[in-house]
């Protein structure tokens, strides 16, 4: 047995064959033809890998739709297209150059500061590739698998995983790869186990032989002896056990042993998600993310965004959905729209933002308002500074509703918009911000211990001034609470360490009514809280 240690980015424990991708070098004894066919060559090439994308996206939901999409935006990209057809002027093959563009563009967006952005290399990678194949006259095509295998590579790509019939993909084990990565991601969604950092000479030796993927230690084991495979067979029984009793959860309701009832709630981005959510047990969203739409540099109007919003109602089957108006800024950049600042981290994020692009924010608005005649919906600005803000900000509603009047569109005159918490001074003015008309809290924990402590929780070195339960974090999130309680209106937190079972029930005894989070937490956390009596619950606060 051979075993190689590397880094779990999807939980799970599996076993079988192991299939190693090796896509080799591509483009040997390619003929190079006048300048004018390259790019004829390009051009059709384009349009054919578009067809395929849109193919693989008929197929795909939730992230890897997403995914796609980006791709697909990513052939239309002028900056992309420009740096390719800038090579094929200076002579080069339109295959070659677009491999050269490609990697070159994929190096520029993993150098840059934003991490969303970073994550988007492997997609340009991706979508090159597949023009490139095209152009060496070898189509994309489906990877077929004869039995189920663990797939092995120095790096996955997204489409790889999607292209695949999920049932035939056991795990993912790579040499190299990012926990933060795409593929990572929709292995994630699509709960495949995934183990990344292996190493080299890991790929030297896997192809066909049997291994055991521990996605549960981080490591992989090359030709299991009888004894291991024994072993892995009755962790696993243990696991579809211990699955199977947290199912049966999803109909109790979640009150502590003390009798206090918690909503848990999902953070979701699209309908695929909220299906999932719901499947999960979610009793509705506590955070649906929009900015997606500008962070693939697109500009959607108000319909497209009123049938995106009324597509996720649809999917959450009446239970409340909780839109955040767009986010952008600091770690997510929206190209063409935002200008350089010297401190992103302090500039125009959020509802900030919003207010300087008030165009998109109206149609944002107005869409969120006709959508909200469909079915339970609550809006919530990010990035409140305080009453000033959340004053600006109804003022644009009263404007997008006269306008909406004006046109003689049915909307919810009644649609409750409420405060994300994430900035000190916001905890520190809650009260006075349900008195200004806030309906609702959601406590963004991430940036709310981002800024109380200055801390860039970008930065690993820092981590340990990163506190999710540190004794200023608990009196920001009881301010909070208090303010909520007096005014009668709820307070959710929907930050990553609401999924956290050590700190949950600390934030629900601190007075949080709700929680969001990933829906695989869900049951997790609700097993926890269904267990503790927060009479016994240590707090600081």
């Amino acid at each position: 047995m051979r075993e190689y240690t590397g880094v779990t980015v999807s939980e799970g424990l599996v076993m079988g064959p192991v299939r190693r991708i090796d896509r080799g070098v591509s483009g040997l004894g390619r003929l190079i033809h006048d300048r004018s066919k390259e790019r004829a060559l390009f051009d059709a090439a384009v349009v054919l890998a578009k067809d395929e994308l849109r193919g693989l996206m008929e197929q795909a939901d939730g992230d890897e739709r997403d995914m796609l999409r980006f791709q697909l935006v990513m052939l239309d990209d002028q900056a992309l297209l420009t740096e390719i057809s800038n090579y094929i002027a200076a002579g080069a093959g339109s295959a070659a150059a677009t491999e050269r563009a490609g990697q070159i563009f994929a190096r520029r967006i993993r150098d840059l500061p934003d991490e969303y952005l970073r994550q988007r290399g492997a997609d340009v990678l991706d979508v090159c590739s597949r023009v490139v194949e095209i152009l060496d006259g070898k189509p994309r095509q489906k990877l077929e698998l004869e039995q189920p295998a663990i797939l092995a590579a120095e790096s996955i790509l997204p489409s790889d995983i999607i292209s695949i019939d999920r049932g035939m993909v056991l795990g993912i084990a790579t040499s190299k790869g990012s926990a933060q990565s795409h593929a990572a991601i929709v292995a994630r969604t699509m709960g495949i186990p995934a183990v990344i950092e292996l190493g080299e000479e890991f790929l030297k030796h896997c192809d066909g032989h049997e291994a055991v993927l521990d996605a549960l230690e981080g490591r992989l084991i090359l030709d299991p002896d009888e004894t291991l495979q024994q072993q892995v067979r009755r962790q696993r029984e243990e696991m579809a056990r211990e699955k199977a009793r947290l199912a049966g959860l999803r109909g109790t309701p979640c009150i502590t042993r003390d009798g206090v009832p918690v909503s848990l709630l999902a953070n979701c981005s699209e309908p695929g998600g909220i299906e999932q959510a719901v499947a999960e047990g979610a009793e509705g969203v506590g955070l649906l993310r929009t900015e997606f739409f500008l962070m693939k540099g697109s500009i959607p109007d108000e319909e497209e965004q009123y049938y995106f919003y009324s597509s996720c109602l649809a999917a959450a089957q009446g239970r409340l959905v909780t839109v955040r108006t767009f986010d952008v800024g600091a770690d997510k950049l929206v190209e063409g729209m935002m200008l350089p600042e010297k401190n992103p981290a302090l500039g125009l994020r959020g509802l900030r933002f919003c207010l300087e692009r008030r165009d998109l924010f109206q149609d944002q608005l107005c869409a969120l308002l006709r959508a909200a005649a469909k079915g339970p919906m609550d809006v919530m600005f990010p990035m409140v500074g305080g009453v000033m803000d959340f004053r600006m900000a109804m003022e644009e509603v009263e404007k997008a509703k006269a306008n909406l009047r004006m046109r003689g569109l049915p909307f919810d005159e009644n649609l409750k918009f409420g405060c994300m918490i994430e900035v000190p001074s916001a905890a520190l003015c809650a009260a006075e911000l349900a008195a200004a008309g806030a309906a609702f809290f959601s406590i963004g924990t991430n940036d709310l211990i981002q800024y109380t402590h200055a801390v860039d929780r970008m930065d690993a070195r820092l981590d340990m001034y990163y506190k999710a339960d540190s004794l200023a974090i608990q009196r920001m999130i009881a301010m909070t609470a208090r303010a909520a309680r007096e005014a009668g209106i709820p307070v959710c937190v929907c930050g990553r360490a609401a999924a956290d079972p050590k700190i949950a029930p600390l934030y629900v005894k601190l007075g949080v009514s709700s929680l969001s989070m990933a829906s695989q937490s869900l049951m997790d956390i609700k097993e926890v809280l269904l267990n503790t009596d927060l009479s016994e619950v240590p707090s600081l606060a």
